[in-house]
């Protein structure tokens, strides 16, 4: 059977299933609904930790996906002023190969010029270029008036020309911070390309398994693609395994406003080299994380989602396989949380584990979703999975296949939400999902020379945008 046939069958399958819930749910409405499992808390030094699961019951013999919403929030930083900003280490690897001559190199160089005079005589900076081989102008040097002078100089003579040794230029710059102690210091790898990576290591798994280098060592690798003509799925992968941030820019004038983002969020650190650790009961695994690509530890899954600045309030919703063979409660674990503050390491244990139920009863499993936690859930994990499979889709040229995508989706959600009754997930069907469908009926209509163009155009921009939503980058 067809894999298209097969999603049929399953949507079919729950718009019947949801028809009988609803039923049985009508007929025991007089029934005393199923206790709320309360989701569970705690909070440490800078940071407080809660874990929710979305729906407290599984159906036996179901896919047994269930997903918990992780939030994450840190506490404010004193005021500007009243404690010193912490120093920062930045290496900045660029690429200067022959696609980056002209405006795109201009601005690149300007920008770091820019970044230099924002930077203090605590502050260091390293230069690293890449063509069809690496150079190093400049190890990691303080910024004082002598060494800002010496590397302004040094960054106007960078020019372009070559390939793209892409996973050269990163390992170069993983390698100066390695070398380099930097203790309660901000470190941090910029990676920038416009291109593919087409000479030294070009394997997506091995330049991934490259960047995890960075959370191993407490430093984080952002990563910057430029115009339309890179990979944007290599340079999100590496920004994921380095527990950094991508950044997409069409227009390379923005380069100074990366730039100026990296340095402020160095600033702005309030519980670093964050960790989430999850021991893992027989028969359950983690598989989906936000985005975030998951490790196995000692029989415990790992993510590594970046640095909590400030203030900063995040969730990532965590999907779980659990099995449906039987009745049963099953225990998903005591989330623990691991992080630094001010060099100082700090661990946060949930008080208790999130548990679900495995039943029989469908009406039980729709009457134990949470409405509000899993419309956010909805909007913000698996709408923005739809819209990273959609970018693909166009990107590859697949306007039917993308179509069939939004099709399957809506068909799923609003079979859910005529039990849930989420306004936020109708608003997402009725406003989110008929832009997007436009978005591909758009980017198709045209002479083959305009498709092509807006073909990279779109799939990058919807691939971005479902990168900062999923991972909640705000």
């Amino acid at each position: 059977m067809s894999p298209t046939k097969k999603s049929l069958l399953t949507i079919i399958g729950l718009i019947i299933g949801t028809t009988a819930a609803l039923t049985a749910m009508a007929a025991r409405e007089t029934d005393t609904p199923p206790t709320p499992t309360q989701g569970t808390a705690a909070s440490g030094a800078g940071l407080s930790v809660s874990g929710e699961v979305v729906q407290e019951k599984v159906l036996k013999g179901g896919d047994g996906r269930v997903t918990v919403a992780l939030s994450l929030a840190a506490d404010r930083l004193a005021q500007e002023g009243q404690s010193p900003a912490p120093a920062a280490d930045l290496v900045i690897v660029l690429d200067r190969s022959g696609s980056m001559d002209g405006r795109k190199l201009d601005d690149a160089r300007q920008a770091v010029i820019q970044l230099l005079d924002r930077l203090g005589p605590d502050d260091r900076l390293a230069l690293v270029t890449y063509s069809d081989g690496v150079q190093t102008p400049s190890p990691l040097i303080p910024i004082t008036a002598a060494n800002h002078r010496q590397l302004r100089a040094l960054v106007n003579t960078v020019m372009a020309g070559g390939g793209t040794n892409l996973g050269g230029g990163m390992k170069q710059g993983i390698h100066l911070l390695l070398q380099t102690p930097g203790a309660e210091r901000q470190r941090k790898v910029i990676l920038i390309s416009d291109g593919l990576a087409n000479q030294g290591i070009t394997d997506p798994t091995a330049l991934g398994r490259m960047a995890s280098a960075a959370v191993e060592n407490r430093f984080s690798i952002s990563t910057v693609g430029v115009g339309l003509d890179f990979n944007e799925m290599l340079m999100t992968a590496i920004a994921d395994h380095g527990a950094g941030s991508y950044h997409f820019l069409e227009n390379p004038q923005a380069f100074a406003k990366v730039f100026e983002a990296e340095l402020s969020a160095s600033r702005q650190v309030a519980a670093a080299d964050v960790k989430i650790r999850i021991p893992l009961e027989p028969g359950v695994q983690l598989i989906g994380a936000g985005g975030y690509p998951i490790r196995h530890e000692n029989g415990a899954a790992v993510v590594h989602p970046g640095d909590l600045l400030s203030g900063q309030q995040r969730t990532l919703f965590l999907t779980f396989q659990v099995p449906t063979t039987s009745e049963q409660k099953i225990n998903l674990g005591r989330l623990q949380t691991e992080y630094t503050v001010e060099g100082q390491p700090h661990k946060i244990t949930l008080p208790r584990p999130l548990t679900i139920a495995c039943v029989a009863d469908e009406a039980a499993v729709m009457a134990s979703i949470k409405k509000e936690t899993w419309a956010d859930q909805v909007v913000q994990e698996e709408f923005n999975q739809l819209k990273e499979a959609v970018a693909a889709d166009i990107r590859d040229g697949k306007k039917a296949r993308a179509e069939q995508r939004i099709q399957a989706y809506t068909t799923k959600q609003a079979s859910i939400n005529r039990v849930v009754g989420s306004g936020k997930v109708s608003e997402n069907l009725d406003s989110d999902v008929s832009a997007l469908r436009k978005s591909v009926a758009d980017t198709f209509a045209g002479p083959p020379a305009a498709v092509a163009e807006k073909k990279k155009q779109v799939s990058k921009s919807l691939q971005y945008e479902s990168y900062q939503k999923r991972r909640d980058k705000k």
